[in-house]
């Protein structure tokens, strides 16, 4: 039951990944735009980290290398985030113009589609120069990465992916009871821009409100300290439960507000 469950999820994500992949090409000349700037926001990004690699040696604690790390990171959750999650940013639509009642009567979970149902080529195709940048940097890099602290790394990022999924619900779930999506999904941005730095390079009270808040420094500092090989067993295992237990509420969020949904025409 439980393969066949994935299946039909996996072939209703193809489809729609197709879809996606079909209006891109349509409109071409408008994805090719999006692109182009989401490759000069990198780019400048990217400068701006050289030009401070160039002229310090320290920003805190940390090396100018090890930032490095720090804003791949950063930009490898955001990217593959928006990538999946992009049907987030439509959802108020959805609600208000009634499109969420035909969502609620078709056999897929709403969540599913709420969440997954639009994902963005865009962001797919910046993958590409995404992982390439931060294997060109690394290389580039006097940083000595060893196979054990990117195994854990990778098992990280997979927590992080969680918390993201996590946090993306719970939107989905204010969505629902506030009618008000967009405001929230670019507060969560600005809350993720902030983790392309260390935590621990903040003042209270913003270091403890991206910790245990809004959890981006788990989301991004962990991994990335555990990279460089900074951080203990009880951090990587307060990470992964956290990751865990920001799912379960979520999805106890979800549950509440689809209690007090009402329809477009209520």
């Amino acid at each position: 039951m439980m393969l066949t469950n994935l299946t039909r999820y996996w072939n209703f994500w193809q489809k729609v990944a197709q879809n996606s992949l079909q209006q891109a090409f349509v409109n071409r000349a408008t994805n090719v735009l999006f692109l182009l700037g989401k490759l000069v926001r990198l780019f400048f990004s990217l400068l701006f980290l050289l030009a401070i690699k160039n002229n310090l040696q320290w920003f805190g604690s940390y090396t100018t290398d090890q930032l490095l790390i720090f804003f791949l990171t950063y930009q490898i959750i955001d990217v593959v985030a928006q990538a999946v999650f992009r049907g987030v940013y439509s959802f108020a639509y959805a609600i208000r113009n009634g499109e969420f009642d035909l969502t609620l009567l078709k056999p897929i979970s709403p969540l599913f589609q709420a969440l997954m149902g639009n994902p963005d080529i865009n962001d797919v195709l910046f993958l590409i120069p995404t992982i390439g940048a931060a294997f060109f940097l690394i290389n580039q890099s006097s940083l000595e990465l060893t196979a054990p602290h990117l195994l854990v790394y990778a098992a990280l990022l997979f927590n992080s992916m969680l918390i993201a999924t996590a946090l993306h619900i719970s939107i989905l779930a204010f969505g629902i009871i506030t009618m008000e999506v967009d405001g929230l999904t670019w507060l969560y941005r600005d809350f993720l821009y902030l983790g392309q730095l260390p935590v621990d390079a903040y003042k209270q009270p913003i270091r403890g409100l991206l910790s245990f808040v809004v959890p981006i420094g788990i989301m991004i500092t962990v991994p990335a300290r555990q990279l460089l090989g900074l951080t203990n067993t009880v951090g990587i295992l307060f990470t992964g439960l956290v990751g865990i237990t920001t799912i379960v509420i979520s999805l106890q969020l979800w549950k509440f507000a689809l209690k007090k949904y009402s329809s477009a025409s209520s």
